[in-house]
């Protein structure tokens, strides 16, 4: 009896180190995974913040030309029409 109760103690602890070491390793995996979203979340941010200083810039641009084609304008008395 003692030794089937040992045997039986053995095969639990055995079965328990391999689901600590599976879940060490799904954990890592997991870990993986999200490193690998993080950087890709990361990089577009970035690349979402260039567009948008871009166009913020270009915008700036274009007003900048709008107001100087209607000082032209005014100053050679033309209406513009939109």
């Amino acid at each position: 009896m003692d030794a089937q109760l040992e045997r039986i103690a053995k095969a639990v602890t055995v079965g328990f180190e391999e689901a600590r070491h599976d879940r060490s390793a799904i954990r890592d995996e997991v870990r993986q995974s999200i490193d690998i979203y993080s950087r890709a979340v990361d990089a577009y941010a970035k690349q979402a913040e260039t567009y948008m200083q871009k166009m913020l810039a270009l915008a700036q641009k274009v007003n900048r030309l709008e107001r100087q084609i209607e000082q032209i304008a005014e100053h050679l008395h033309l209406k513009l029409s939109y």
